[in-house]
């Protein structure tokens, strides 16, 4: 028999909050969407802006057991942190739709992304940790940037900020 299985993305909706949002911040900023635990990665994320040298402010859409510990830790990094707590589909989406790049550092296990997912549909440039069902989604210098340690993923971020034309593509 065969059994059919759904694409987990609501691609409709996508759509039309792709067509009707607005920019929810103005100038240039990078996103990371999701829970702020140990096995997402997040612990990478600001040493990464850091080494990055990325002045942009780092927008997080979620919340989570770090969160304190991240606003720490931007504050001694002097990185523009703002986090946003769990926010409804449609701004979330306007957060991807407009960020700059989005960077997952999630070292795994992962298995298919939810947000890897919306944010390609959504034509966000995007700096990903090479884990788990990832290559599923994206193409290393194909549909985005792939690293394998934390060193390549602060390369990758600093590739991706530091190069328009990259991002365009």
């Amino acid at each position: 028999s065969v059994h059919i299985i759904p694409n987990p993305i609501d691609m409709a909706a996508l759509d039309q909050a792709f067509m009707h949002s607005t920019p929810p911040l103005s100038g240039p900023y990078v996103l990371y969407a999701g829970k702020l635990a140990t096995n997402k990665g997040v612990q990478y994320l600001l040493p990464a802006m850091a080494r990055a040298r990325i002045s942009w402010p780092l927008v997080i859409v979620g919340d989570g057991p770090l969160r304190a510990e991240l606003e720490a830790q931007a504050r001694q990094l002097r990185i523009d942190l703002r986090v946003l707590g769990w926010l409804d589909r449609d701004r979330v989406w306007a957060y991807m739709q407009y960020s700059s790049l989005l960077a997952f550092p999630s070292y795994g296990p992962e298995s298919l992304s939810r947000v890897l997912i919306e944010s390609a549909a959504l034509g966000v440039p995007i700096a990903a940790m090479n884990t788990g069902g990832t290559t599923d989604i994206i193409r290393d210098r194909v549909t985005g940037l792939l690293s394998d340690d934390a060193d390549a993923f602060a390369r990758d971020l600093h590739t991706l900020a530091g190069d328009e034309r990259l991002r365009r593509t």
